[in-house]
């Protein structure tokens, strides 16, 4: 990985739209790490939602470069291509705010 990686955050309900956030990249950070990161560091307003932070509740799931992920225990390093990722919110359920 590099020093960064340039991350597509979906914002919005359905008619929202991707943002572009630049994460510092770490050697042991999940997805849900990324997603702390830019909510604490970049932007508070970002919303979503997580409980147990070992994918087993299911309460973090979201989409990953267009795939259905929980971001929890989902290494970083899966969720980026070329330097870039894209998170969303799971197609399955109604966009309330963002993730």
């Amino acid at each position: 990985m590099s020093n960064a990686i340039e991350v597509h955050l979906w914002r919005g309900r359905e008619s929202g739209r991707y943002e572009r956030f630049e994460v510092p990249a770490q050697a042991n950070q999940t997805i849900l790490d990324v997603v702390t990161y830019i909510q604490r560091n970049l932007d508070p307003t970002v919303a979503y939602r997580f409980a147990c932070r070992v994918g087993v509740c299911g309460s973090c799931a979201m989409t990953v470069n267009g795939r259905p992920s929980l971001v929890a225990p989902t290494h970083g390093s899966k969720g980026v291509e070329n330097g870039q990722g894209e998170i969303g919110p799971p197609p399955n359920l109604p966009g309330i705010k963002d993730l």
